[in-house]
């Protein structure tokens, strides 16, 4: 399974137990946690809930793969600028530009769902 990431600060969640049998995923860079539950599936289910709450752009990280509207290439996530609402990509010939989040026609999340349940 691919490793969670926070949507705030890039941190990795984490599984904690809280007691017995209580679970939830916590950002290990910051306070952002998911609530609980009383399985370790549940737990998962809840902290993926929450990270779709947040705007596609504040869910990329660096070197996520995109497909963009105007090509069929895949593009590497270089970085992204909240405050201007771009997204800082390189194709596969090396060269970087920005695009707005309504430039991208795949996210990386659509990308790994091909099945499979963990």
């Amino acid at each position: 399974m691919k490793t969670l990431r926070c949507p705030l600060c890039g941190g990795s969640f984490e599984l904690f137990e809280e007691g017995a049998n209580i679970y939830l995923y916590q950002c290990l860079d910051c306070p952002l946690a998911s609530s609980a539950s009383y399985t370790e599936k549940g737990a998962l289910e809840n902290a993926k809930e929450l990270i779709s709450k947040f705007p596609p752009i504040m869910r990329l990280n660096q070197g996520d793969n995109v497909l963009i509207w105007l090509s069929d290439d895949i593009y590497t996530v270089l970085g992204t600028d909240l405050e201007a609402g771009k997204i800082h990509l390189q194709d596969v010939y090396g060269d970087a530009d920005s695009y707005y989040p309504t430039n991208i026609k795949k996210w990386p999340w659509e990308f790994e769902q091909k099945g499979g349940d963990e």
